[in-house]
């Protein structure tokens, strides 16, 4: 009894030892990386929020409620802040890489392979500190998931407890949730209707049925209404939810400026995530296997990769839906080759640690080397690190200065996500400086086009900077007034002083 007490002990200290790691892992230097301006985006909506008291789902955001109402919560708590928008985020990848700690599926191997990829993957850490839907939005895709792959083992309460949750959560976060169901339907075409017959008809599902899951799906549906409709104060938002189909795959197929090639994802997998490249050489090869299960989540994990690349929408982080169908091949395949012990499990287990050398270089280069490599592949059209260093003195002297909040600031750039969340205690006006210069304004966030319409409007000395705030976007020029910033802001910059008069 006493060595029976100790294993079981160790297996705790071990179940403890794993979550520790990947908090850790999930929040280490977490402000490290540029505030992203779809981060600043969600950070207003929670604001709105707290003004209306709910959150008024528009249809054409493409995102559901649920997020904005966990990262409300997480504010209640602790604050505005990068952290906070974070968090959320943060929480899910933990819970994505822990939720396989539990016995979802029978499988040891495949669950403690699939915590060791899920662990190291440089898509769940990136965007598992990325204040976005995704990783919550994945999250529910991998209980869905689980219980697909459990009901084949155990065909339980359990087993459909896990897929009814999964399918509410994923439709409260985001619209391609039906290319996720879609593609679970094209995985059991592949499993065959003698395995349709054998494992998904009325007769099981019955038998599985109890009274906790009746509750479960009561509460469900209940809270799938609430969050839709402002929790009962915007009706219309049930019927928004299916509106929302139709400009979401307007903006699919339209020229939004996020158009990529049919071969982007394969392109981007090959540089930041090769090992699920060899996932999905393996899924062809598992389209014909003997195994149900390795049949089905192979079609899936490949109809999920056709259709994101014949999409012409394409922002990378959407990478996210698509790495973990194809951990789940891999992990599949190892239950099979490694009881064997022979050469085949001995190279494949040798492809899997390189596979995880490269991933674990791959997100330290993402994710945690200072400064973070803008040219990764999973650093998409995010704000600089000179836009982050230039945020962060203005905060830093307007938290010396509070008086510096009730100062003009102009904000009049055409592109201004993420500052409406970043500057939303300060006195800011967002008049384009091509139509209008605010008087006397401590600092002028401009266009170029607009630089000779200020220099001929300020009345004394402006530190003149240049910086790209944005990936891939044009220089922007900010006017620093010289009287406060002289000094304090260490970049190069060049001294505009008032024009001068001409005599007549």
């Amino acid at each position: 009894m006493k060595s029976i007490r100790v294993t079981q002990f160790q297996k705790y200290l071990i179940w403890l030892v794993i979550l520790l790691l990947t908090i850790f892992s999930r929040f280490y230097l977490l402000e490290n990386k540029p505030l992203h301006f779809d981060e600043g985006i969600n950070g207003w909506f929670t604001m709105q929020m707290r003004e209306m008291g709910f959150y008024k789902y528009d249809p054409t955001n493409y995102h559901g409620p649920l997020y904005f109402y966990l990262l409300r919560g997480f504010e209640a708590i602790w604050g505005q802040s990068v952290v906070a928008l974070r968090a959320v985020p943060a929480v899910c990848s933990v819970l994505s890489v822990m939720l396989f700690g539990f016995m979802v599926v029978r499988s040891k191997t495949v669950r403690y392979l699939m915590m060791l990829f899920l662990f190291f993957s440089p898509a769940f850490i990136f965007y598992g500190r990325s204040g976005i839907h995704e990783m919550p939005f994945v999250f529910f895709q991998l209980v869905f998931a689980v219980g697909m792959l459990r009901w084949f083992d155990e065909a339980d309460g359990t087993s459909l407890g896990l897929l009814l949750t999964g399918a509410i959560g994923m439709m409260t976060l985001k619209e391609t949730f039906t290319i996720n169901l879609a593609a679970w339907v094209v995985g059991l075409i592949f499993a065959g209707p003698k395995v349709l017959r054998q494992y998904f008809n009325f007769a099981k599902i019955k038998n599985a049925w109890s009274p906790r899951l009746t509750y479960l799906v009561g509460l469900l549906l209940v809270s799938f209404v609430l969050v839709f409709t402002g929790f009962l104060r915007n009706m219309p938002g049930l019927l928004d939810f299916v509106k929302a189909f139709l400009p979401w795959m307007k903006t699919g197929v339209g020229e939004t400026g996020h158009n990529k090639e049919f071969w982007y994802w394969v392109k981007v997998l090959a540089q930041a995530e090769p090992l699920v490249l060899f996932g999905a050489g393996m899924s062809v090869i598992g389209l014909f296997t003997k195994d149900a299960r390795m049949r089905m989540v192979s079609a899936f994990s490949l109809f999920q990769l056709l259709v994101y690349s014949f999409i012409p929408y394409k922002t990378v982080w959407c990478i996210l839906s698509l790495v973990w169908g194809f951990y789940f091949v891999l992990a599949l395949y190892a239950e099979k080759i490694f009881v064997r012990r022979n050469w085949q499990g001995y190279v494949f287990g040798l492809i899997l640690l390189i596979g995880i050398f490269g991933s674990v270089r791959s997100a330290w280069l993402s994710s945690y080397r200072e400064p973070i490599d803008l040219n990764h592949p999973y650093v998409y059209v995010n704000s600089t690190y000179e836009m982050k260093d230039l945020q962060n003195l203005i905060l830093d002297m307007a938290k010396a200065n509070p008086l510096l909040r009730a100062e003009p600031l102009q904000m009049g750039m055409k592109e201004q996500w993420p500052f409406p969340w970043v500057f939303r205690r300060f006195k800011t006006h967002w008049d384009l400086c091509t139509n209008k210069v605010i008087e006397n304004a401590w600092i002028y966030f401009c266009d170029t086009p607009a630089e000779n319409k200020v220099e001929s409007f300020i009345t004394e000395d402006y530190m003149k900077v240049k910086v790209m705030l944005r990936q891939q976007r044009e220089y922007s020029v900010v006017y620093l007034k010289k009287s406060l910033f002289d000094g304090v802001y260490k970049g190069s910059f060049e001294v505009v002083s008032p024009m001068k008069e001409v005599p007549q």
